[in-house]
């Protein structure tokens, strides 16, 4: 299919789609605005038949008798009002009213809640508690359209609060008016989607004419013929040329993903050849203790590869910027602690002790707290994995005139002399003395490329006495 074809095809299926939403949203804003419609005159009215009720009240105590009447009077007289295209020729709105225990005294649908406790249902138990007493209830739960409202007022002998009346009207009463704007938003929306798909194709068809011209100019560079760009009359495809030839020079480039392809199938070797042999071995007639050792080492091997590749992908992500998507004001101190708080099932399984010098929790740095976090936690994910059972961490956040300095310093082995200068290469790792593996390689990698993109720099070297100790400085 011609890739103009698909652009028109593109685009009406966006206009189309787009209009669609459009009269989607409107048609339910339209639910909307006709049930706040019904509301609003139903506050009037409940006030209004809570004040009228109050005249009849005897005693203290509230005596629906005349109220009764009128509306039975109300409920038979015959009528015909034509609004626009609805005929309504009935009373829609109900009222009941309930005592000072909630209990309904009188209702005007031919008594049937009288005697209910109504003293948990919003529109009595809020109007009780002073507030405005409304609720929305279904005939139908499965049909929003079956709701009904109910609006409650307080009666009042004087100053004191002696029951309250609801007004009810159910939805449906309003659902005339509201079909006949949701079909007129309907089929004005189609007339406006039949016009805007016409205007478009016409559009749409001579703007991207020349077009073919570019396709065929791809189609070359797929094949490898890197010929002269093709001229074009209009300022954006002339833009189109120019990043079909940046493409093109991008492709002759891909070095770099085929060996991040092929370092990542190298590392991935190991771990999945220990998964393949732990499985095959793994017979039902062995031993538990055997088959509980295997299936350790594949979860173990599994693990291994998850951390791996969720790592790289982090580096891979980071090592395609050039500058700091995300630049905020970030205090160190906490996002340490954020970071020990991560990793503190591996600092107690070890037996490890942390200790904090100069943690001066308002220092701060303009950054991202997602990127140093990640870096900070993988520094101190390394200085865990090479420190001795009960060993010591020390963290040390400190800032003087034109930099801040945080260094993580551990009790292991330190780094030997012939790995020095390799520690922040990517995939390059020692092997831990305590579980014999070897870790990802790309912690430490992880940490130089964030740092460089916070103009700063991160150094590992080993300490005086045992260990290595790892440092960030921060520009201030």
């Amino acid at each position: 299919m011609k890739i103009t074809v698909l652009i028109l095809c593109g685009f009406l299926v966006i206009a189309v789609g787009s209009l669609t939403l459009m009269a989607r949203k409107i048609r339910d804003n339209i639910e909307i605005q006709y049930s706040q419609a019904a509301e609003e005159p139903l506050v009037d009215f409940a006030h209004l038949f809570a004040s009228i009720i109050e005249t009849d009240i005897r005693g203290g105590k509230i005596d629906p008798s005349r109220f009764r009447e009128s509306f039975r009077n109300a409920y038979q007289r015959d009528f015909l009002a034509k609004i626009y295209n609805l005929e309504k020729s009935e009373i829609h709105t109900h009222v009941y009213i309930t005592d000072e225990k909630g209990v309904v005294i009188f209702d005007s649908e031919n008594g049937k809640r009288e005697g209910e406790d109504y003293s948990q249902f919003n529109d009595v138990y809020l109007s009780w508690q002073g507030k405005y007493g409304v609720r929305s209830s279904r005939i139908n739960r499965d049909d929003s359209r079956t709701s009904v409202f109910f609006i409650g007022a307080p009666i009042r002998d004087g100053d004191k609060m002696i029951g309250t009346l609801t007004v009810s009207r159910p939805e449906t009463a309003m659902a005339p008016f509201a079909e006949e704007s949701r079909n007129k938003v309907v089929k004005w929306s189609i007339m406006a989607a039949l016009s805007t798909t016409l205007l478009g194709a016409i559009w749409i068809y001579w703007l991207l004419h020349p077009i073919r011209n570019l396709t065929e100019h791809a189609r070359m560079i797929a094949s490898g013929d890197s010929r002269q760009l093709p001229v074009t009359g209009r300022a954006e495809l002339r833009k189109l040329s120019l990043a079909l030839e940046e493409m093109r020079r991008e492709l002759e480039g891909k070095h770099y993903v085929e060996n991040y392809v092929q370092a990542l199938t190298h590392e991935l070797k190991s771990p999945l050849a220990a998964i393949r042999g732990a499985a095959e071995l793994i017979d039902e007639s062995m031993p538990a203790d055997k088959r509980k050792h295997f299936l350790d080492n594949i979860l173990s091997e599994t693990v291994r590869t998850e951390d791996l590749v969720r790592r790289l992908v982090q580096l891979a992500s980071l090592e395609s910027q050039s500058t700091l998507k995300t630049r905020e004001e970030v205090f160190p101190c906490e996002v340490i602690k954020e970071a020990l708080a991560d990793l503190a099932a591996a600092i107690e399984s070890r037996k490890l002790e942390v200790q904090t010098i100069g943690m001066d929790e308002g220092c701060s740095i303009s950054g991202d707290p997602l990127m140093l976090r990640i870096a900070f936690r993988n520094i101190l994910n390394n200085a865990i994995d090479f420190s001795p059972t009960g060993g010591t961490l020390k963290i040390s956040c400190q800032k003087f005139d034109d930099r801040l300095e945080i260094a993580v310093a551990d009790e292991g082995p330190g780094i030997p002399d012939y790995a020095m200068e390799r520690t922040f290469e990517r995939f390059y790792s020692l092997k831990n003395q305590t579980t014999g593996r070897k870790g990802s390689g790309i912690g430490l990698c992880f940490a130089r490329e964030s740092m460089e993109l916070h103009g700063g720099e991160v150094t590992l070297r080993n300490r005086e006495s045992s260990g290595a100790i790892a440092t960030l400085v921060f520009p201030v």
